[in-house]
């Protein structure tokens, strides 16, 4: 396990990639469309650091009292969602 300045970066690495396959297959359709503004997107941040922080980190983790991993499938979900999903099929 790689461990960076006591940070286990290897599980939060995975999370990151599951979060950014996640987010690729993310397509919007026109029925519901649902559009993130900036104010939304830090909204959705700061929920999750919150939730993050109520789920605590994992039993032999020793880096930060947060969920780490949760976070980095956040933000792999977000950079996913945004580079290769977000829009509906024929909508190009």
């Amino acid at each position: 396990m790689f461990v960076l300045a006591n940070l286990l970066i290897g599980p939060i690495i995975i999370s990151v990639i599951f979060g950014f396959v996640l987010g690729s297959r993310i397509h919007l359709d026109e029925k519901n469309s649902f559009k993130f503004t900036a104010s939304g997107i830090i909204a959705l941040i700061i929920g999750a650091l919150i939730v993050s922080y109520g789920i605590g980190q994992f039993p032999y983790y020793n880096d930060l009292p947060i969920a780490t991993t949760f976070l980095g499938a956040l933000f792999g979900l977000l950079i996913g969602s945004a580079l290769l999903g977000g829009r509906a099929k024929g909508d190009h």
